[in-house]
This record gives C-alpha cells, structure tokens and sequence, in this order.
C-alpha cells in the first residue's frame, strides 16, 4: 500500500511540476487570439434584439453568469453594434460593470452605457421593447441611479429583481438574477443567512431542470459556500467546470466547496486549471485593447486562483509546492511592474507562506510608507517571525504597526476591517508573549481574539482571514502552557470555524494526545492519513502514536 501510495505521490509531482512549467512559459509568451465562441453554457433568454445580434447578446448574458465580465461586456458592445437601438445590449454592458459579491461598481462606466442608450430613464424605457425588458430597465436603474449608497442602491435592484420574480416565477434568468440580487446583498459580518437560504431556493431547483445553466450552479455554490451547507453544493461543484469551460472563474468556483469540504486536491487541480485559462484570456483581453482591465475581474481571476493553489499545497504538506507558486508570483510581479493588483496577491501568498510554514527568510517588516509596510497580514506575519526569533523590538514595532492601522480604520468607518486588524494585532501580542514565557498573558490575548473572531466575523469563504485562524493560535497557546483539555476545545472551535484546515488538525492531535484522550487524537491521524494527495512525510511526527511523550 505504501508503495502505491509513493507511486501516485510520484506521478503527481510529476504531473504538476509539468503544469508549473507550462504555465511559467505561459506567463513569459504571448498568446494568439482566440476567435472561437467561448463555451459558457447554455440559456435561454427571450428578448426584442434582431435575430443578427442574438448569438452575441446571448454570449454576453453567459459572460455575467459566469462572472466573466469582460467578455460580457465585448459580447453586449457587439450586440449594441449589430442593432443599435436594442435596449437590452445596453442594460448588458451597464451590468458588466456591476460586481455584486464584492459590493464593487464601476459606477461611472455603467451610467455611461445607459445614458448612451437614452439620456433619460424615460426614453429608456420607451426603448425597451417588451414589458420584461422595461422591468429589466427599471431594475438596472436602480443599481446604478436610485441612491449615493452602494448597499442602499443594491437593495433598491434586488427589490426590483423580486417584483420581476413574483410577476414572472417561472422564468428562469429573472429568477437566477433576483438570486444574484440576494447574494449582492450580503455584507461581511451580516449576521444569519437568509438570504443566501432564500438564493439556493431559487437556483438549486433551475439547476435540475437545466443542468447545463452557467448561472444556476454558480450561484449555488455562491449560496451555500459555508462549512454548514456546503455538502448541499457538492453536486453543483462537481459539474460547474464542465458546464463552462471557458470560463477561469467557472473552472475555480468547484474549489469554493472543495476547501470547506477539505478536498485539497481537488482544489489544487481546479485552480491550476483556472490559473491557466486566465492567464490566457488576460493576454487576449490587452491584445484586444479592452478598457478597465485593471478592475477586470478575469485579470483579478490569475493571482486570486494562485492564491488558493499556494493554499491548498500548504494544507496538503506540499512546502516545495507551495515555495513553487511563490516564486511563480514574485515572477509574475517582476514581469508586470505597476500592476497593483499582483503586487498585492504576491504579498498575500508571501504572508500566508510565513504564517503556515515558519518560514521566516523573506519576511520582514518594511517601512511604513512602502506597500508591504502597509500589508497588514505581512505586517503581522513580520511580528510573528519577530516573535519567534525573540525579536521583541521588531514585534513590538509590527503590533504599534497594526494598532495604528485598526484606529485609521475604526476612524473610516471600516468596522469590520478594523475588527479584522485587531486580531492580528493580539496575535502578534500573544505570540511575543509566549516567547517571554508569560502563558497566562498569552493565553488571555489568544483567547481575545479568538472571541473576536468567532462572535464578529463571517465565517471563511475561501482561505481564512485573518490568516492565522486566531482559535488555532489559542490552542496553540494553551498546548504550549500545558492546558491540554482546554487546548482541545480550542482547536475544535476552530475547525468548526475553518473546517478540515489541516494545522489545526494537526494540533488536535497533539492536544489530544497530551490530555490523553487517545481515541480522539486516532481519529484525527485517520482523518490525515486518508485525505487524498497529503504529504504524509510533512505530518510524520504527530502521526507517530508516540507524539504525547515530545510535545514538549
């Protein structure tokens, strides 16, 4: 068994390192355009457009559900082109530039598009060909005109989507928009879940009937993506990538509900394959000249899929992997100077690395003004690798760094945000706490923060944030004290929070063999050994049933 275990662990690294490769010469080389129809699934969407702008308003209408938003919005201008006074191309282009799960709009742009159509929302209607249609344009004139508010002005279109739902129930693109609408509603830090209860309502049904709908079995994943609910969207995230191909968003969302379901390896070969598409239709975007890709979401879609590659080796124990795509992102970031966005995922991954590995040898904390002085989970992971060396000057420094960034943002009205630092920042405390051998006071700012993350913030959509699961840090801590009982039920909270995350994992075991509670801590090497693709290697010393007499 362990030799064909060896063997798959083989051909995967092979397989692997052979994508790394390719999309490392990817990355270098310039792509020749593409000029076939992307395959984004199927829909059905009744309209008044002439029959010569169908194919494109369709494509358009697929590039939304998808979140491929500039191909939506290429599709609708071509649409407008073909038949220019067909309203609904312009309702198009102003919903392409509209990004209702990250409360983002490209305000200007959009009311641009309409105005365009008609300088009034009166000639805009009268444009609109059919009672849908003049709903639909009454709709996107609330998500852009009705209010000053981004929030107020997104309550304003679900509103509107609602009324559509009730009057037409059985159309299944009003439906899936109206769940959308739901979706775009939801903050970070909203408490119950409604909404998002109410959404898979609505999709969950249309994706049985139509099981080829792009937008129906996103939008299911969007809804259920929770530790609570996302077994429900498993089906959903089985068949999404096949359902649109095209799409890097469609080939990375799967991953959504592979990582709450700790299906690592799945995650991992979703995202190298969405890393791939984007880079590839990022490159056919800049040689079409397309407009504001800097706040496109497939360029976004490159280093967000990289992102959660790094992540996935790291709960795998595949450091060398995970060193790979760093290194992958500091070229890409080298390649494209300027490029904020990369920059900025490049940090990310260089923080997470730090924070899960230890590994401390590119981490430091920079000036102020620069932006990785700015980076507060780079930031806090400068503190925690301070901490660690006995560096307290650095990780007093880095903790200052972070309070002064929590009361800019309580200051902002950034509660949330601010709430979010404010862990960081007691992290970082604790950890410089621990290594002057004060347990106690270690142990009440770990417990802090873990408060505060568990009673304030959302539970994780995708890898944790902050990135150092503050109930995983405290249980940690209470190990460290000796507190083995308690530092079971730390790190139980935390998987209930952040579930199948392997550290915390890891550490169960450890606790649980301090406390001697040697049935929970076998359950939980059960629970490393059979998960597909792990490292095995990399987690050999808690899977030893010896590890309670080297805890310490």
């Amino acid at each position: 068994m362990l030799k064909e275990l060896g063997k798959m662990k083989a051909e995967r690294i092979v397989k692997v390192s052979l994508i790394m490769v390719f999309l490392g010469a990817l990355a270098g080389c310039s792509q020749l355009e593409d000029s076939s129809a992307p395959d984004l699934g199927n829909i059905s969407f009744d309209n008044s457009g002439s029959s010569d702008a169908q194919e494109a308003f369709l494509t358009g209408v697929k590039g939304l559900h998808n979140f491929q938003f500039d191909v939506a919005r290429l599709a609708f201008e071509d649409a407008a082109d073909i038949d220019p006074t067909f309203a609904m191309a312009h309702w198009g282009q102003a919903m392409s530039n509209n990004f209702p799960l990250w409360a983002r709009q490209d305000l200007s742009e959009g009311m641009e598009v309409l105005n365009q159509l008609a300088p009034t929302f009166e000639g805009r209607l009268a444009l609109s060909g059919t009672e849908k249609e003049k709903a639909y344009m009454t709709a996107v004139e609330a998500l852009f005109f009705s209010s000053e508010d981004k929030l107020e002005r997104d309550f304003a279109y679900s509103n509107a989507m609602e009324k559509m739902h009730t009057k037409w129930p059985d159309d299944h693109e009003i439906s899936i928009f109206y769940a959308l609408s739901l979706l775009g509603t939801v903050r970070p830090g909203d408490e119950g879940y409604k909404r998002q209860a109410l959404a898979a309502s609505i999709v969950m049904p249309i994706l049985e009937k139509n099981k080829t709908h792009p937008g129906a079995a996103h939008f299911t994943i969007h809804s259920l993506d929770d530790p609570d609910h996302a077994i429900l969207a498993l089906p959903a995230a089985k068949v999404y990538a096949n359902i649109a191909p095209s799409s890097a968003h469609a080939l990375h969302m799967p991953s959504h509900i592979f990582l709450q379901l700790g299906m690592w390896e799945r995650v991992v070969n979703s995202n190298i394959e969405s890393y791939a598409s984007a880079v590839s239709r990022t490159k056919q975007l800049k040689a079409n000249n397309v407009k504001n890709l800097a706040n496109s979401a497939v360029g976004r879609e490159d280093f967000h899929a990289l992102q959660w590659l790094h992540y996935a080796n790291l709960m795998l124990g595949h450091y060398d992997r995970a060193e790979e795509n760093l290194n992958m992102a500091l070229k890409v970031v080298e390649m494209n100077p300027g490029n904020n966005f990369a920059h900025y995922g490049y940090l990310n991954i260089l923080a997470r690395h730090a924070i899960e590995t230890a590994d401390c040898s590119r981490v430091r904390l920079s000036s102020p003004d620069s932006s990785e002085g700015k980076h507060d989970a780079l930031i806090a992971a400068a503190g925690m690798c301070a901490a660690i060396d006995r560096n307290m000057e650095t990780a007093s420094a880095a903790k200052e760094r972070l309070k002064g960034h929590r009361i800019q943002a309580e200051d902002s009205g950034r509660a949330y945000n601010a709430l979010q630092i404010q862990i960081l920042e007691k992290e970082v405390e604790a950890m410089m706490k621990l290594a002057a051998g004060e347990y106690d006071d270690a142990v009440n700012l770990a417990k802090e923060a873990s408060d505060i993350e568990l009673n304030n913030m959302s539970t994780p959509s995708g890898p944790p944030m902050p990135m150092k699961p503050a109930s995983e840090l405290y249980g940690e801590i209470l190990a460290a004290a000796g507190r083995f009982d308690e530092a079971v039920v730390a790190y139980q909270r935390s998987l209930d929070w952040v579930p199948n995350r392997t550290p915390s994992i890891v550490g169960l075991i450890a606790a649980a063999s301090g406390s001697e509670n040697l049935i929970l801590a076998e359950e939980m090497r059960t629970k490393i050994r059979s998960t597909p693709g792990i490292n095995l290697d990399q987690f050999s010393a808690f899977l030893d049933n010896s590890v309670a007499n080297n805890i310490n």
